[in-house]
């Protein structure tokens, strides 16, 4: 009796362990999802007669692989965009809903803002009810970072999440060594030509210009020839950054003590464009067009008033929507480069206000939607393109275009690697800008001397060095 009760405990001892070690089988926690498995569990039902039979063991779901960060538990998040409602509504929404099923303690609430958002979030920094999250064009990073009212990302954001994005794009507005903002989506400028103009003048797409000083005798010449101004425009928002890329103009001294943008270069690059505008050969209203006002000039060129306008792909859904006629004469084109050899940025950003109550969520939210799913699912549904390498490994990118706005797709990545910021860190970046658009102005609309604004304008700018 006793030696019957052994076995029976023995083979009860050995059932439990079979079991522990069957449940036992589910996948690791760190996998995104889990499959149903099938699983051999052994059973001893006497100690001479081995019974085999197939449990299904459902394992525990793992952590959703888009959560990169620990957030607040909780916390509620304001994200300001920049004129993408309604046209993109949906999208935004629906990666407003996949970030909160990677990170479901968090609420956010979106509120896009267009020509104005410059001045509204300003105005709400210094009111102290700035949103935690704002959408932002690059160059205007600098200014509030400087201002110590950007959460610093390069401190926010773990090495990992940091290197979702080409290097030169993520440092590309750096201040006192570190990235105040993310990359978000990138655009490549570009000749956006009217074929049917350039045609009647007796061009080709082959007759565009591929350096600075082609297009500035490109213009000369079309405009003699046709009586139709170029759609030249300058980066208003950061005139420094004209300055230096088309030509070549080292805009400080190596030690960053002085400016030094009234050098033989700079003047020469100021001259083009007074030379330009005295022949009629540009549209002298559009050269110094704030961002916001971009539109204007794509108007004129829906309008069939200039050869060719520099902007990004993106923007061709405009002209499509403002005159579908249009579309059809409509061709893309590198633009020129500049005598500098290298390409800027062409960047929105997506910043942290330093004030925000939540700076773990917040940043957390800037890198979701910067992350490689979210650019490739944007870069799907406008011309745009990703600053995130993983993106372009998708055969979206590499498969022949069909639509005219997605002509530079295939040339996308290699153009985007290329982009860096050439320029040192200017101080007082906004009082310097419109001490440089004073001069500019002065020369190409006043009749001013070059050397004499941009020298003026030097010593006015190295009196805000401290």
């Amino acid at each position: 009796m006793i030696r019957k009760r052994s076995v029976a405990f023995t083979i009860f001892l050995t059932m439990f362990a079979m079991i522990l070690v069957a449940c036992g089988g589910a996948a690791p926690a760190t996998q995104a999802t889990a499959e149903p498995q099938v699983v051999v569990q052994t059973q001893v039902v006497v100690q001479t007669e081995v019974v085999e039979q197939q449990v299904v063991v459902t394992p525990t779901p793992g952590p959703n692989p888009e959560a990169v960060m620990e957030v607040e538990e909780g916390a509620t998040i304001t994200f300001w965009t920049f004129f993408l409602s309604p046209t993109f509504d949906e999208y935004i929404q629906s990666t407003i809903a996949r970030f909160n099923e990677a990170y479901p303690g968090v609420t956010v609430k979106w509120e896009d803002r267009q020509a104005t958002l410059q001045e509204e979030y300003r105005n709400s920094l210094a009111a102290g009810n700035a949103p935690d999250v704002v959408n932002v064009p690059t160059g205007w990073v600098q200014e509030f970072a400087q201002n110590d009212q950007l959460l610093n990302m390069s401190e926010a954001l773990p090495p990992a999440v940091q290197e979702q994005y080409f290097p030169d794009l993520f440092n590309q507005t750096n201040v006192g060594g570190s990235s105040f903002q993310v990359p978000w989506y990138q655009a490549v400028d570009a000749y956006l030509a009217n074929t049917d103009v350039l045609e009647n003048a007796g061009y080709t797409m082959d007759d565009l210009p591929t350096t600075f000083d082609e297009q500035k005798q490109f213009c000369l010449d079309f405009y003699e020839a046709s009586g139709i101004p170029c759609g030249l425009r300058m980066q208003t928002g950061n005139l420094l950054q004209t300055m230096a890329y088309e030509g070549n103009v080292e805009v400080m001294n190596a030690d960053g003590t002085a400016f030094t943008f009234d050098s033989p270069e700079a003047v020469q690059w100021l001259q083009d464009y007074v030379d330009l505008n005295e022949a009629g050969a540009i549209h002298r209203d559009l050269i110094l067009l704030n961002d916001a006002d971009d539109r204007i000039g794509l108007e004129r060129f829906t309008a069939a008033q200039m050869p060719f306008y520099v902007t990004g792909p993106q923007l061709i859904r405009l002209v499509r929507e403002g005159n579908p006629g249009r579309y059809g004469y409509l061709a893309l084109a590198p633009r020129a480069i500049g005598r500098s050899g290298a390409l800027p940025p062409v960047s929105m950003s997506i910043v942290v206000s330093q004030s925000t109550a939540y700076p773990k969520a917040s940043a957390a939210l800037a890198a979701f939607f910067s992350n490689p799913q979210s650019m490739l699912e944007f870069a799907k549904l406008v011309a745009i393109y990703p600053s995130t390498p993983e993106s372009y490994e998708d055969p979206f990118f590499t498969q022949q275009p069909v639509a005219i706005e997605d002509q530079i797709r295939p040339l996308a990545e290699g153009i985007i690697s290329q982009q860096k910021n050439i320029l040192p860190e200017i101080p007082s970046p906004a009082e310097v800008n419109d001490i440089v658009r004073q001069a500019i102005e002065a020369a190409i609309f006043g009749g001013a001397d070059p050397q004499t604004v941009l020298s003026d304008a030097v010593q006015q700018a190295n009196g805000l060095i401290r």
